[in-house]
């Protein structure tokens, strides 16, 4: 009579028990050491110690300070406003003017980007 797979015994070369009931053992215990280790080194590197607190640095005597160093969003892009639609000297000595950037980029599409190595280029209109 043969048997069938279901009614077989185990076979003597399955692992056993025992030897898998070693390794989880083993294995709990290395997690625990390393958390011991990790646990360790924050005690020793970090006990005691909160987070630095944040503070701002001293002024620097005799900077130069703005009247007015935080302006309100409205300010702001009124400021960059005019600043964009004004006309003034850059450079007066060297011949560089301040033009509206409407203006410039009106001249730029119509004459294109200046050649950096061309010295005699005439002035914009």
């Amino acid at each position: 009579m043969n048997r069938t797979p279901e009614t077989q015994a185990p076979e003597p070369r399955d692992m056993s028990p025992r030897v898998v009931l070693w390794s989880a053992a083993g294995l709990v215990a290395s997690v625990a050491v390393a958390l011991g280790v990790v646990a360790g080194l924050i005690h020793l590197l970090g006990h005691g110690r909160g987070p630095t607190p944040v503070t701002a640095p001293p002024p620097v005597a005799g900077a130069p300070l703005d009247e007015v160093p935080y302006l309100g969003g409205d300010q702001v892009r009124a400021r960059a406003k005019a600043d964009l639609t004004h006309y003034g000297w850059a450079d007066r000595d060297a011949g560089r003017a301040i033009i509206p950037i409407d203006r410039a980029m009106d001249l730029l599409a119509r004459k294109g980007w200046p050649d950096p190595d061309d010295k005699d280029t005439e002035a914009p209109e």
